[in-house]
């Protein structure tokens, strides 16, 4: 196949072939048009007086492409300039691009008044995710202000705060209490010396350490494997985790959540389990111990939640007043909790557990414990891809609405920086939150800037004001993230529109929310994928295809299904709806020859028997007309024996071979057609003729797909009808001339069009045809 097809010089060769082969006569247009198409098998079609139209193509064909394009890729990749060490820098750095162009008069009120209004709800909410996380509250508050600085410098996204989420953060202590065992007993060399009022205490203060230990491990190794994939350009990997599956994914999540916090909404002392049926066994054990509940804690966690969704409502039913900036409910209920139980001493008197000690200042960076890296590495990675994928949906959700770009790959290197450089700190996995990040683009963030705005408000906190959170009840802030939860639970709204645009991803939301609930955060993630999956490989395996027609009175082709569609005589026009590959190469031919009704191993199975019964008959007629000489000798001879003159012959044995001669046809049902006119039977007329593949539906080809086009090619061709295949798309054809495709099927053409090869197959010179394809009997449809 020529690299660089001239269409208009191929038009003129053919013209020039056709009135050659006319013997001497002017042909008309259209002969010269259909004449047009006995070009070389590898070249492609256009009709001449579409010459001016460039036919897409792929910029070269064969081996020698390839190579080119690797070199050209090396030599652009090993150049270094001026220009391109900026780009880089610039790329990895993006803080350098947008905050020397940052316009102050526009931007900086917005970005200060979202800095203070995240920075107020970060306070809660880092507090309140702590205990979704296993360790004390302070490192929750830790975890909302470490992570952001990192990643305000790195990454791409205005409009993201990174922090906290509850999601991830369950998920973490599921980790963190999966992994870190119960102590029963004081370490060797150690005594209950160290001030505490009982070996218990001191035991639970251990495996604190324990729990903080593994916590800032898992960070490291997320933040490493996230490293790793954003520099090996992995950011794709997020496209197997759909909107249903993750949105699936996020309500099973909240159910986790909602399971851990029972036990602080009620003051119960329940144990936190994990693996599959945790939630299960965490209701079971709630009943059990319903008795044990305390009234304070509990009357405590009823108004907090009543007072957090009476606010919630109030700032969604009056955003516009508020000009986005909402009432700082959780902020008024922290304060108000604090005083409470500081005066009453809900501690002392009732027993309600508060927060305990809070340290002030930043924590001295110290290395994670790196033995336990391999510990924790399964939950590490299923940690750094949940995040990578929830945060990186919210970016381009809000990337799509301010008309800017997001670079996934600097995504996934901003947050494995941000957790490798927290986990010395002993943060938690970080990530985004929905609320947070809503309530920062209402409250008019502009960039990143809002990041160091509330960032400073957590300093003030962490080095002054932390302390005095010591007397808050946990139960309030279980009662936080309770009601923030409430914006995931109302993803069961999208179950009803879902199920009206694809019941397969409706499926896929369901049985990833059942596995996530029953099975746990990873098994359950796991299930989803893999289902998801599944359903992907199955649409695979049966592929959709569509019948063709003509459009009456014009040159396009639908559905033969729509009632101003009608099919060609003669002509099956099939299209392949997705692309042909080893997983539906087989389901491909059965549904070819269902809706085209042509078989070719079914014919040429009926005509070996046709040929059976053609000679049987033969022989049977022979034998016949042999026996009926044999005893019309026999009767003369007894006649002259006996001196008769004659006698009339039996008209039982009298038989008339012209009319006994069979030709016998396929019918269309398939069968052997016998139809008989006056004891003769006759031929039928051809039904199809020629098949047409509309490949532009087909962008992907593999060697098993490959060949079969080769066998249908083949199996068509044997049986005497056309096959031809239109509208490839230029990579295809590329992968045809590269494997020799058009060396083992000598004669078929490639069209740029569906109707170019209606033309060429309704109106083909069939003078040119073998005997036996002119008086054999006809292949019809089954």
């Amino acid at each position: 196949m020529p690299r660089n097809l001239d269409v208009r010089k191929a038009g003129e060769v053919a013209w020039t072939r056709m009135a050659a082969a006319n013997d001497g006569g002017v042909p008309s247009e259209t002969t010269a048009r259909l004449r047009a198409l006995g070009l070389s098998s590898t070249t492609v079609y256009v009709p001449p007086e579409h010459a001016t139209i460039k036919y897409d193509q792929t910029d070269g064909f064969g081996p020698s492409s390839v190579q080119e394009k690797v070199l050209r890729s090396l030599k652009k990749t090993c150049t270094c300039s001026k220009t391109k060490a900026k780009n880089i820098l610039f790329t990895l750095l993006p803080i350098l691009a947008w905050l020397p162009k940052y316009r102050i008069r526009e931007n900086i009120v917005g970005d200060v008044v979202s800095g203070i209004t995240v920075g107020i709800m970060r306070i809660p909410q880092g507090m309140a995710y702590a205990l979704l996380a296993s360790v004390p509250p302070i490192f929750g508050l830790y975890s909302s202000f470490f992570p952001g600085l990192i990643y305000a410098i790195l990454g791409t996204s205005r409009n993201l705060p990174f922090g906290t989420m509850a999601v991830v953060s369950v998920m973490v202590g599921s980790s963190v209490e999966r992994l870190v065992p119960e102590r029963t007993e004081l370490p060797a060399g150690l005594d209950n010396t160290t001030g505490f009022n009982s070996t218990e205490d001191f035991l639970q203060e251990l495996r604190t350490q324990d729990k903080i230990a593994v916590s800032a491990a898992l960070t490291l190794m997320a933040g490493i494997f996230q490293l790793a994939m954003g520099l090996c350009r992995l950011g794709f990997v997020t496209i197997y985790l759909s909107d249903p599956l993750v949105s699936g994914f996020t309500v099973g999540a909240a159910f986790h959540v909602v399971g851990s916090q029972v036990k602080y909404l009620l003051g119960l002392d329940l144990p936190r389990y994990s693996g599959p049926l945790s939630l299960v066994y965490t209701i079971i054990a709630a009943f059990r111990n319903i008795t044990q509940t305390n009234v304070a804690a509990l009357i405590t966690s009823l108004i907090c939640i009543i007072v957090l969704l009476v606010g919630k409502e109030v700032n969604l039913r009056y955003k516009d007043k508020l000009r986005g900036i909402p009432i700082p409910m959780e902020l008024f209920v922290l304060i108000i909790a604090t005083l409470i139980s500081y005066y009453a001493d809900l501690n002392g008197k009732y027993g309600v557990r508060i927060v305990g000690t809070i340290p002030t200042g930043l924590p001295v960076p110290r290395p994670p414990d790196v033995s336990r890296l391999l510990y924790v590495l399964p939950d590490a990675i299923v940690l750094s891809i949940v995040s990578f994928a929830v945060s990186l949906t919210l970016a381009k959700l809000f990337a799509k609405k301010y008309g800017y770009s997001i670079d996934d790959n600097q995504e996934l290197i901003a947050y494995g920086a941000s957790n490798l450089f927290s986990s010395f700190f002993s943060c938690f996995v970080g990530s985004t939150s929905i609320s947070r990040t809503s309530v920062a683009d209402a409250a008019g963030m502009k960039s990143q800037l809002m990041t160091f705005v509330s960032a400073f408000l957590l300093l003030m906190v962490l080095l002054f004001i932390g302390p005095l959170f010591r007397p808050l009840q946990q139960c309030v802030l279980a009662s936080i993230i309770v009601v923030n939860l409430k914006s995931m639970f109302r993803l069961f709204n999208e179950l009803k529109p879902l199920w009206k645009v694809s019941k397969v991803d409706c499926t896929v939301w369901i049985v990833t929310w059942l596995a996530v609930t029953l099975l746990g955060l990873d098994l359950g993630l796991g299930v989803g994928v893999g289902f998801s999956l599944l359903t992907i490989v199955l649409r695979t395996q049966f592929p959709s295809s569509t019948l063709l027609g003509q459009v009456s009175d014009c040159e396009i082709y639908r559905d033969c299904k729509d009632s101003q569609v009608k099919e060609i005589s003669g002509v099956k026009i099939f299209r392949l709806n997705m692309p042909l590959c080893y997983t539906n190469c087989d389901s491909f031919k059965a549904a070819l020859h269902k809706r085209t009704g042509l078989d070719p191993v079914g014919v040429l199975a009926r005509r070996r028997k046709e040929e059976r019964v053609r000679r049987w008959e033969e022989k049977s007629t022979h034998r016949a007309a042999d026996s009926e000489s044999f005893g019309c000798f026999r009767s003369r001879r007894r006649k002259e024996r006996s001196g008769g003159d004659g006698g009339v012959a039996n008209p039982g044995m009298a038989v008339d071979t012209a009319n006994t001669e069979m030709d016998e046809t396929l019918g269309q049902n398939g069968d052997i057609a016998k139809e008989n006119h006056n004891g003769t039977e006759v031929k039928r007329t051809p039904d199809v003729t020629t098949v047409i593949l509309d490949c532009g539906a087909i962008n992907f080809l593999d060697s098993v797909g490959m060949n079969t086009l080769v066998q249908v090619y083949k199996d068509y061709t044997s049986i005497g009808v056309q096959f031809l295949l239109a509208h490839v798309n230029p990579d295809i054809r590329a992968q045809m001339w590269s494997c020799d495709y058009f060396e083992k099927v000598e004669g078929q053409r490639l069209f740029v069009s569906v109707h170019d090869a209606v033309l060429f197959a309704t109106n083909k010179d069939v003078s040119k045809q073998s005997p036996r394809n002119t008086r054999l009997e006809m292949e019809t449809h089954l």
